[in-house]
């Protein structure tokens, strides 16, 4: 029987987040192609492509953040400190600060979640629930602070590794 480990889930969880990236690109991209061609070739416009395409592109941003955390390019802090052990201090706030702003979105996202199933909000045009496109940005900024929070206890991890070597 095959181990599952942490890395595993963790490389899992990222393929399912870039197959999302690329879904919901695809998804923005023909939606807006297909009315482009409707409206200016045909002089038909489709109804509802625009919601559509809004939908996915709510998608496409929180997984495309998720992604940018993930892989490292969410926040490049770059103080002008000369002294190491101020920097490695640094180096462990950073990535903190953005768990904790993770933390606040992803909550204020899954109020906002609550409020769309219990009000039982529809698009305008097509009456889709609007939930298929909240929960893009809810799932996006899950994993954004799974992402996070990976990163900050291993920046944690480093920075004790580095206090324990400076003390010996």
């Amino acid at each position: 029987m095959r181990r599952i480990t942490l890395s595993t889930v963790r490389k899992q969880i990222v393929i399912v987040n870039e197959l999302g990236v690329l879904l919901s690109s695809l998804v923005v991209v023909l939606a807006i192609f297909i009315q482009v061609i409707l409206r200016y070739i045909f002089h038909h416009p489709l109804l509802g492509m625009e919601e559509i395409a809004i939908m996915a592109v709510l998608w496409l941003w929180f997984l495309a953040i998720a992604s940018a955390s993930q892989r490292g390019f969410h926040i490049s802090g770059g103080l002008p400190v000369t002294r190491q052990s101020i920097r490695d201090i640094m180096g462990v706030v950073y990535p903190f600060v953005c768990l904790l702003v993770s933390f606040v979105f992803g909550y204020l996202c899954y109020l906002y979640c609550v409020w769309v199933i219990e009000a039982r909000v529809i698009s305008g045009g097509l009456l889709i629930p609007w939930i298929w496109s909240v929960s893009g940005a809810f799932l996006g900024l899950v994993l954004n602070t799974v992402y996070l929070t990976c990163e900050t206890v291993a920046k944690i991890g480093a920075f004790r590794r580095a206090r324990q070597r400076g003390s010996q």
